[in-house]
This record gives structure tokens, C-alpha cells and sequence, in this order.
């Protein structure tokens, strides 16, 4: 069952669920004291504070913050962590920053294979980001809350995670995901019972096919090969499309598709998603942008790492704020574009 963990865009159903979804769920959730936890709200077993979440501001303290940090704190932006799950390995990241001010979010991904190291844990496979979320003692969702936020640079005041089965569901839901497929995807695993076999051009695919869209990494004859950096302008193309689909009129479908299976758990509040819901319902597509942290590959102790550029992100985070790196106002805007697909 984990390996269709390696879908990646399942994020974009936590974002729907909490910035639009719960305006249509909120009757029902109320209406039966057990639905909170049913769904996943503020459900996790690391320590948390009374809403069950776990403080950011006493992650650093005031000297360790960076100007950028107070920056961040300052502002009404609200940071969302979303990611899956692969095992023990943290899958999809992705950094959801909504402006409830001008009603735009900005998307930044982080490839799984991110180098981060993190003291005391010296295996290679550890100095991956995606490895925190396993990772004893300081793992789990507050951990990844935690290690994100001291990475990117800013808090992050929520997590979401949520299960593979999402991306099936919701594209069914939705009607299917409208994409033309770059090349012949043939590729077979029956080790993993994996068989995608997807011709080149225009198709709208059922979320099964979706699934083994997203998933595909190589062909059988080797002549392609994607790695998880390759593939994130195909994750965003998906995560547009979608999200542009369900804002269009579909919303409540596709969040009692969400409640009804369970697919995500998050620790914020009822009250704190209905009041985002309710400013972000009417958020225009164009108003959302997408970004890939940027760097390059390399091979160091024979594994494969990412290894990031921090100028790059501190650049792109302070124009999440209206900044550049001079502090005067952000006046353009550079994003990575979802061109893959239709």
C-alpha cells in the first residue's frame, strides 16, 4: 500500500479541505463530537500546546531570530506545512503561505531529497529532509513542523498530512484530471503490482491513472528517467488544475469526498479554518503562485542530495512578504510555471 505514498500532489486536498472545504463541512463536523478526530483535527500524538498545536515562537529564541523571521511574525500570512507519507519518510513537501490581506497563496515546494543535517544523526539517508518525520525523538508532525520552519526560514504555524487515497478520490470526483501526457509512460513493476502504461497526448485520466501519472519515474526500456526535481513542475501543473477545477463550483463534492474517507489530519482549530474558508472561497486561480526551492544535485557519500541555494530561498520568501533582500518593496514577482500538461 505505501508505495502509492509516492504520489505527490495529495497536498492540494489539504488545501481545498482547510480554505474552502470546511465552510461546507463545519454542519456536519459539529453535528457529531467524534467527526474532529474522525478527520484528523489535532490529531497526533507529539506534545502540543491547549490547541494542540505545538508553539513556533518558542522554537527560537529572540536573539536566533533572523530579520526574515520577524517579518514573518509580523504579518497576518498563515504558514502550512502539507506533506505525505512514504513509511517513515516524509513525501510531497510543500509550503503553503496564505495572505488573508490580499487573498493570495503562494506555493513553495521542497524536493524530499533536500540535504539537512540535523546533529546526531549521521547516516547519509538522515541528512535527507524528507528523513525528520521518522526520525526518533524529534520526528513526527511537530518535528517536521519544527525542522521546515528553522530550515525555510519562517514559522509555520500548521501542518497537514494527508493519505494517497485522496488524489483517487478527489480526481473522480472531480470528473478527471485534464493533461496532456508528455511521452509514452510504459512501466511495469510486478513487484509492487505497478503497471502504468499511458499514451503520448491529450486524455483526461480517472484518479487510478492519475496516480500512476504522478508516479511515473522511468520507462521500461530505461530511455527516461525522472527524479523527485523533474517531476515538480508536472506536481504543480496537477496541484493548479485541480484546485482551479474544484474552486469553479465543485467545492462541496469534492469536501464530502474528503470527510467521508478520512484522508486528512491536521492540528488546526474548527474555528481557524472556517474563518480562513470563509476569506480564501473566492480566491481567483491567478492568485496563486507556484515556486521549487531552489539548487542543484550532487553526490556526496554516494547518495544523492539536493543541495539548495540559500540566497535563492531567502529571495524568494522575503517577496512572500513584499520584500526583496534590500528590504524595499517587492515590485515583480518570479515563479516556477506549472507548464506541464495541458
Amino acid at each position: 500500500m505505501n508505495f502509492y505514498l509516492k504520489v505527490f500532489l495529495i497536498s492540494f486536498v489539504g488545501f481545498l479541505l482547510l480554505f474552502a472545504g470546511i465552510l461546507f463541512a463545519i454542519d456536519v463536523i459539529y453535528s457529531d463530537p467524534s467527526s474532529p478526530s474522525d478527520v484528523g483535527v489535532n490529531d497526533t500524538t507529539e506534545a502540543t500546546t491547549e490547541d494542540g498545536t505545538e508553539a513556533y515562537d518558542d522554537w527560537l529564541d529572540e536573539d536566533e531570530k533572523t530579520e526574515l523571521w520577524k517579518i514573518a511574525e509580523g504579518s497576518s500570512r498563515v504558514n502550512i506545512l502539507a506533506f505525505g507519507l512514504n513509511e517513515q519518510l516524509a513525501d510531497t513537501i510543500m509550503l503553503f503561505s496564505y495572505d488573508p490581506e490580499t487573498n493570495h497563496t503562494d506555493v513553495l515546494s521542497v524536493p524530499r531529497d533536500t540535504y539537512h543535517y540535523i546533529e546526531g544523526y549521521e547516516d547519509p539517508a538522515l541528512k535527507k529532509i524528507n528523513a525528520t518525520y521518522g526520525m526518533p525523538e524529534i520526528g513526527g508532525v511537530n518535528g517536521m513542523k519544527r525542522v521546515l520552519s528553522e530550515f525555510l526560514g519562517v514559522p509555520i504555524h500548521y501542518y497537514l498530512k494527508v493519505d494517497f487515497e485522496a488524489v483517487k478520490a478527489v480526481v473522480d470526483t472531480l470528473g478527471g484530471y485534464e493533461v496532456t501526457v508528455p511521452f509514452d509512460m510504459d512501466y511495469d513493476d510486478s513487484f509492487q503490482s505497478l503497471h502504468i502504461h499511458l499514451k503520448k497526448g491529450y486524455q483526461v485520466l480517472n484518479g487510478e491513472d492519475t496516480v500512476k501519472y504522478l508516479r511515473f519515474r522511468k520507462n521500461n526500456s530505461g530511455s527516461i528517467s525522472e527524479g523527485d526535481v523533474q517531476r515538480i513542475p508536472r506536481q504543480q501543473h496537477f496541484v493548479n488544475a485541480m484546485m482551479t477545477k474544484a474552486i469553479s463550483g465543485k467545492l462541496p463534492a469534492v469536501i464530502n469526498t474528503i470527510i467521508g474517507g478520512k484522508y486528512v489530519q491536521t492540528d488546526m482549530t474548527i474555528e481557524k479554518a472556517l474563518k480562513l474558508a470563509v476569506q480564501a472561497a473566492a480566491m481567483p486561480p491567478e492568485n496563486i503562485k507556484f515556486y521549487m526551492l531552489e539548487g542543484e544535485a550532487k553526490m556526496m557519500n554516494h547518495a544523492s542530495y539536493w543541495i539548495h541555494d540559500p540566497y535563492a530561498l531567502e529571495k524568494t520568501l522575503y517577496g512572500f512578504y513584499g520584500f526583496n533582500l534590500d528590504g524595499e518593496t517587492e515590485t515583480t514577482e518570479t515563479s516556477t510555471e506549472a507548464t506541464s500538461g495541458n
